[in-house]
């Protein structure tokens, strides 16, 4: 892994398995502030929060609830004795749409990280017929174990986001709004009915004037579509770069208002331990650079997630990214692909 950073402590950071109470806002689907903006384009703002809460001892227990993601379609909280998952529902098939999941919990006595990709899709690349493909929903189950273990306890974060079909042109920028989540689960007692209990809740996020991303499938769009900025109020202006080729750059960046700024950012990848730096990687204090004007640029991954700290004018936020990567196929490069989608957390 490289980076263009001249200031850079590398460290592995424990993950905390517990994430904490998030308010409740108006939603998309009834009062969300929905306003327009410039040039016909839609501002959207909605946080949602979800709960699953039961005991086995009451008569009609809710097992399941279900939360819009604007744009794209639903996405389901479930936890039963014998069914626990964050299912995906898009209304959209022939489009690519991807939940992208750090999944965080204690295995075998260590701390444990997943980076999962539950898609949806009928064209799984530019050569695909249409005939195969998933049907409208995929999941992530969240047990270990089958028969699911009777304790359980993790969490998770991630970003929702959707494209064109990689049948299409990706499109380049963000043509709808990415949600990003944070999903915390505990479970005990499964195999002892009566005295069972379950407590799962999810919060969404979704701000247009916040996020940032960039598609495109094949070469020859990529010709024109490599680069996009993102205005982000009251932080400057984000930058992703994501070049064709065995030599292309692939980064992102952030062009701050104020000099008075630093960047934090984390990759994560893979499945493995927490402590493994080829899962978890951390970087600190990265400075700006009065020469560029930048925060960055850092690379993307290839094929995982981020987490992004950035800090301007003495206000810090965090964004979470995901990031899938082709770019090397030589003999057949309408199927070199670029899809990157980033928003903050909840």
């Amino acid at each position: 892994m490289t980076t263009r950073a001249t200031r850079l402590v590398a460290l592995v950071v424990p993950l905390l398995l517990a994430l904490p109470a998030l308010a409740v806002a108006p939603t998309y689907a009834g009062s969300a502030s929905v306003t327009a903006a410039k040039a016909g384009q839609r501002q959207v703002q909605q946080s949602k929060r979800i709960v699953v809460k039961w005991q086995g001892f009451q008569r009609r227990p809710k097992y399941q609830k279900v939360a819009d993601v604007p744009g794209i379609g639903q996405v389901e909280l479930i936890c039963r004795p014998n069914d626990t998952m964050l299912r995906i529902r898009a209304n959209d098939r022939t489009a690519e749409t991807q939940l992208w999941m750090a999944k965080l919990e204690s295995k075998d006595g260590t701390d444990r990280v997943a980076v999962k990709n539950v898609r949806v899709y009928r064209y799984a690349t530019a050569a695909d017929d249409g005939k195969g493909g998933t049907g409208p929903q995929a999941h992530e189950g969240l047990n270990q174990r089958t028969p699911i273990e009777d304790y359980a306890k993790g969490s998770a974060y991630g970003v929702i986001s959707q494209r064109p079909g990689r049948d299409q042109p990706g499109g380049g920028p963000l043509a709808l709004p990415a949600t990003s989540f944070k999903l915390t689960w505990y479970w005990e007692r499964f195999a002892y009915p009566g005295s069972q209990y379950c407590k799962m809740t999810l919060a969404l996020r979704t701000d247009t004037d916040q996020q940032v991303g960039l598609s495109w499938h094949g070469d020859e769009e990529a010709a024109t579509q490599q680069t996009t900025t993102a205005t982000i109020p009251g932080f400057g202006e984000a930058e992703l770069r994501c070049e064709t080729g065995r030599t292309g750059e692939q980064t992102v960046a952030l062009r701050p208002d104020d000099p008075d700024s630093f960047m934090d950012y984390e990759y994560v990848q893979g499945e493995g331990r927490v402590a493994d730096p080829d899962h978890v990687t951390h970087y600190s204090d990265l400075g700006y650079d009065p020469e560029t004007g930048l925060l960055g640029p850092v690379d993307l991954p290839r094929n995982g997630m981020m987490r992004i700290w950035w800090s301007v004018g003495g206000v810090k936020r965090t964004w979470v990214l995901s990031s899938y990567l082709v770019t090397n196929n030589t003999t057949r490069p309408y199927l070199n692909l670029c899809e990157v989608a980033a928003t903050p957390l909840p």
